[in-house]
């Protein structure tokens, strides 16, 4: 029993040290140290063998690249579209200037090579390569180190998938996409915390009624077709274990959301004005029964109608808020026109519903009641 509850023991421990060494992160390791090192130019490295970046500090991986998004506008933008134009200016940050780059067949630091911005070719496509623009020190007190930039500008016309399931109080993410040419043991995507991502305050060509109401930013890992081998993160082509690259994507997401009460006015006016023309009918006297199940039937094709018109704008096959405010609002009132029916019908009589002020109100209850959980549950 004793060497039972010892090998117990045991086992947990090695469990433990298992579950540990896979929540480890990737330690950085010196480049100097890389298979590709004996292939930099001799008069790229310093005067001890081990590379240095411009401030003289020993180079370790990941390399860390910061990132920022400026746009400059946004136009096309259509709920039945899934395509818009924009034009961006993009802004990495590195510690590498332009003249870091080794020559050829050896690493290369230059921006491009490490980080490519995601687009598709399109008619409208005009971009320019990653420009060096400067340096820009880490503080006032210590200017000798800090970042190099380089700006990059694109126009062009980018894909974005319509989340309407809340339309039209919704909230669209347009995502613009960075990918890292290396595994994530070489370099990592990061936002610029000292240069924050924005927008032009003037987005002359945005369709009214939006509005950007933040740029978030967050790292994706995708994992590549390209096997390569490697031993603890990095390149090892003497006996490295292979395995698929992970690359590094940096995802910038622009909060787009409807600025306005005249959206939900316009989409929703002529389905309200039904169900108002509705409850008229509960005014008029029982013996205009005629004048009845006109006004019924015009409000039943003004808020059918008033859903047909909605759709026609919105090109979504999932239920929409718009959709069920429509339905909630047909279904009362076709519910109406079934108790001016129920009211004309002699066999069946009912206190309650044969009083027009109690349907009315039973009517008008219903109708808060279901816009209300509407509110609740969906926007």
């Amino acid at each position: 029993m004793k060497y039972i509850y010892y090998l117990i023991v045991i086992a947990f421990l090695v469990s433990c040290s298992k579950e540990i060494e896979e929540i480890i992160p990737l330690k950085k390791t010196p480049l100097s140290t890389h298979p590709y090192w004996s292939e930099v130019a001799l008069n790229d490295a310093t005067y001890d063998g081990v590379y240095r970046d411009n401030f003289g500090d020993t180079l370790k991986i990941p390399i860390e690249i910061d990132l920022s998004l400026f746009i400059d506008d946004i136009s096309e933008l259509e709920t039945n579209k899934s395509d818009f134009f924009s034009k961006l200016k993009i802004r990495y940050w590195s510690r590498f200037d332009k003249n870091s780059t080794p020559e050829e067949d050896s690493i290369n630091f230059k921006i491009n090579s490490l980080v490519k911005f995601d687009f598709n070719n399109t008619e409208n496509l005009y971009f320019t390569f990653p420009e060096w623009d400067g340096f820009y020190p880490d503080d006032f007190e210590n200017t000798k180190k800090g970042k190099y930039r380089y700006v990059q500008e694109i126009e062009n016309k980018f894909f974005h998938k319509w989340d309407l399931r809340k339309y039209p109080f919704d909230k669209q993410r347009i995502r613009f996409t960075f990918t890292s040419e290396y595994d994530t043991s070489y370099v990592r995507l990061n936002i610029s915390k000292k240069f924050n991502s924005n927008a032009n305050e003037n987005l002359a060509n945005l369709k009214d009624g939006f509005v950007i109401d933040t740029i978030l930013f967050k790292e994706e890992f995708i994992k590549s077709d390209i096997v390569e081998p490697f031993d603890s993160g990095v390149y090892n082509y003497d006996g490295g274990i292979e395995r698929n690259e992970v690359r590094s994507r940096g995802v910038f997401e622009v909060i787009l959301s409807r600025d306005g009460s005249w959206v939900f006015i316009k989409l929703f006016l002529g389905s309200f004005l039904s169900l108002l023309l509705s409850w008229f009918v509960f005014l008029i006297p029982e013996d205009e029964f005629d004048a009845k199940a006109t006004i019924s039937v015009g409000a039943i094709f003004g808020a059918v109608g008033n859903k047909y018109y909605v759709d026609s704008a919105v090109a979504s096959q999932v239920l929409t808020t718009a959709d069920l405010v429509n339905n909630i609002i047909i279904t009362l009132v076709i519910f109406n026109v079934l108790i001016m029916i129920y009211k004309k019908n002699k066999k069946l009589k009912s206190k309650f519903l044969g009083n027009e002020n109690s349907a009315l109100k039973l009517s008008v209850f219903l109708f808060l009641i279901s816009m209300t959980l509407a509110s609740i549950f969906l926007i």
